[in-house]
């Protein structure tokens, strides 16, 4: 499995870059014994991590399912009582009354499917012959061997509109981790731009499922206050014509209704609100609870460096405003997945040296000499 992420090459070769790379590829194939060519594998069915996979790879949700398997029931049995109980009665005074929370219905149920089965924007593990190759060029770059027992750095940084953020190493995926990337200690994998992981929702969330989750939740919390808001005036508009009792009796869904409503509002408002900030402000929710652009929380820089910069706290080098912030989040288009798990794995990768524009003219400059 190849990752363009974390490929460390990509692009054609010197003929001296090349005789250096291919005694290390050949070294690697020939650890292996030979096997002859057998039926083609796809990625998913490899993939290292903690992930359950339907349709061929196209649906990508954690093996962790039991707060999942609450949150449908809750739904379905929510919404069938209020269809049974509540909207034959209120269809009566006006159709506009269930049509809109059909449509909110259907709505939630979509962005919640396409939250829990598309891929979050996970991260492949790197292959045994990308480490050689990166080896090979962290060698070139440093000016010393590659020796098997020393370390890669922890940390590398980048300039991001101005601002140093640190790229850490994960030991586990054997890459350095892109900015706002992080490892999901559920899932077991790298994830881009990764927000947290939701047991509601079974998988994680990051970059490529934000949009779905977002709608998801902020969808689920006005259909709450409209469910809750019509089971209430369905029991109240039978209580004018008979007793409170008799109408618990002929009634019983709008109840359930009206108390599962009540207690799960709370928390899901107070979730949209919280995620709304956080699309206004361009912030993950692991960067929220980190602290890692709010003073009192850092007050140096997140970089490897503690000389770059000190004693001033780094700024949110994603943040271009409110509104853009939000917009940028909520109406992109969808990233393509890197995981690519519906391809199949290639056991034989060829790997393409990029040699810098400088490396030629050095050459060029030798030659004429």
């Amino acid at each position: 499995m190849s990752s363009p992420v974390t490929s460390p090459s990509t692009s054609s070769a010197s003929p001296s870059d090349s005789a250096e790379i291919v005694p290390r590829a050949q070294e690697y194939h020939s650890s292996e014994p030979h096997q002859p060519p057998g039926p083609k594998q796809k990625k998913y069915q490899t993939h290292a991590g903690r992930n359950r996979f339907g349709c061929g790879g196209r649906l990508v949700c954690s093996r962790s399912h039991g707060a999942f398997v609450v949150t449908v029931f809750l739904m379905i049995a929510t919404l069938t009582l209020y269809f049974v109980f509540d909207a034959p009665f209120l269809w009566d005074y006006s159709p506009a009354i269930p049509i809109v929370a059909a449509v909110f219905s259907i709505t939630v149920i979509s962005n919640f499917v396409a939250t829990s089965f598309t891929d979050p924007g996970i991260l492949p593990r790197v292959e045994n012959i990308e480490i050689i190759e990166m080896d090979r060029q962290m060698g070139m770059t440093n000016g010393h061997t590659n020796d098997p027992n020393v370390q890669r750095p922890r940390f590398r940084d980048v300039i991001i509109n101005g601002e140093h953020v640190k790229m850490k190493y994960c030991t586990t995926c054997r890459l350095y981790r892109p900015p706002r990337c992080s490892h999901c200690a559920i899932c077991d994998n790298c994830v881009l731009m990764f927000d947290h992981h939701c047991p509601w929702v079974g998988n994680c969330i990051g970059l490529r499922n934000y949009t779905y989750f977002y709608r998801f939740v902020f969808c689920l919390s006005i259909l709450v206050i409209y469910l809750f808001a019509c089971a209430v005036t369905h029991m109240s508009l039978l209580a004018q014509q008979m007793p409170f009792g008799e109408v618990m009796r002929k009634t019983p869904g709008s109840v359930v209704v009206i108390v599962v409503c009540f207690l799960t509002t709370w928390s899901i408002i107070g979730l949209a609100c919280f995620h709304t900030y956080l699309l206004c402000a361009d912030l993950t929710t692991n960067e929220d609870l980190k602290g890692l652009y709010r003073k009192k929380h850092r007050p140096t820089p997140p970089s490897s460096n503690a000389s770059v910069n000190p004693g001033n706290p780094t700024k949110n080098p994603f943040y271009t405003g409110c509104l853009k912030s939000f917009a940028g989040r909520l109406f992109k288009s969808r990233f393509p997945s890197v995981l690519d798990a519906t391809g199949f794995v290639d056991h034989q990768p060829t790997i393409e040296i990029r040699v810098p524009i400088e490396h030629f003219t050095e050459k060029s400059g030798t030659n004429g000499e």
